[in-house]
């Protein structure tokens, strides 16, 4: 028997769109930047220097697994899909493997390496109402690719670095026993290196920022919103607003 997962497409907004600020939010930041920060950001008297990761290079990739299955704990029961979990990908481990292309192409490496991304499937049992969770792996992911790595001496070291952001690309199914699941991994490759870095320095630590009063935002939404122009789709077209005209006769 195969069955649609309900109410999950609000839940695929919430996670392929990222909420706008707040338009006090805008109004605070401003007001903080356009008033000392603008000042002592000019008054720095020194030089400090740091220790910290620099990036020589990076690249991005996209994955897709566009029906992946994973069997549910009883086929006997009905279960409804409440959302997934990732977990940031990780390097698996003895599988890195760098290595330089040479007099063709100085300063680039070949990187290749296997990318594992942990994940949880929360599910509800609708006769019984107990919630269950599904984890485990997304299927491997093997990278093969060319980075700059320009050459250093032996005892400087680069690292390899992987983020993922994974996502569900459509309303997963639940089809017999299994439920299927549409999912997308970006990835961004990094090599890093540590490097010296020098840094302004100021007489005094900057002033923070006054403290956003919650109240006085909830004031400000509603004051926008009375100031809101009323908005002139408010009722449908009236046959006279439309393009339509009746032919004459």
């Amino acid at each position: 028997m195969t069955k649609s997962i309900s109410n999950y497409n609000q839940s695929i907004q919430r996670k392929l769109s990222e909420p706008v600020p707040y338009a006090t939010y805008n109004r605070h930041m401003n007001k903080s930047i356009n008033g000392k920060y603008s000042k002592a950001l000019t008054q720095a008297t020194e030089q400090a220097y740091i220790l910290a990761d620099k990036v020589y290079a990076y690249c991005q990739q996209k994955d897709c697994f566009p029906k992946f299955k994973k069997t549910l704990p009883n086929n006997k029961d009905i279960f409804q899909f409440i959302g997934i979990i990732f977990k940031e990908g990780y390097i698996a481990e003895g599988t890195l493997k760098v290595t330089a292309i040479g007099a063709k192409r100085p300063n680039y490496s070949r990187v290749k390496f296997v990318l594992k991304v942990p994940f949880t499937i929360k599910l509800r049992n609708t006769v019984s109402g107990e919630f269950v969770s599904i984890s485990g792996l997304l299927p491997d992911i093997y990278k093969d690719v060319v980075l700059y790595m320009p050459e250093a001496r032996n005892e400087f070291s680069f690292k390899i670095v992987v983020e993922t952001r994974s996502e569900v690309l459509a309303p997963p199914e639940i089809i017999e026993n299994k439920i299927e699941i549409p999912i997308g991994v970006l990835s961004v490759i990094r090599v890093v290196g540590k490097i010296q870095l020098s840094i302004p320095v100021y007489n005094s630590p900057l002033e923070p920022p006054e403290a956003e009063n919650y109240e006085e935002t909830e004031k400000f939404i509603r004051q926008e919103f009375d100031h809101r122009p009323f908005p002139d789709d408010f009722f449908p077209l009236q046959l006279e607003d439309s393009d339509f005209q009746i032919p004459k006769k």
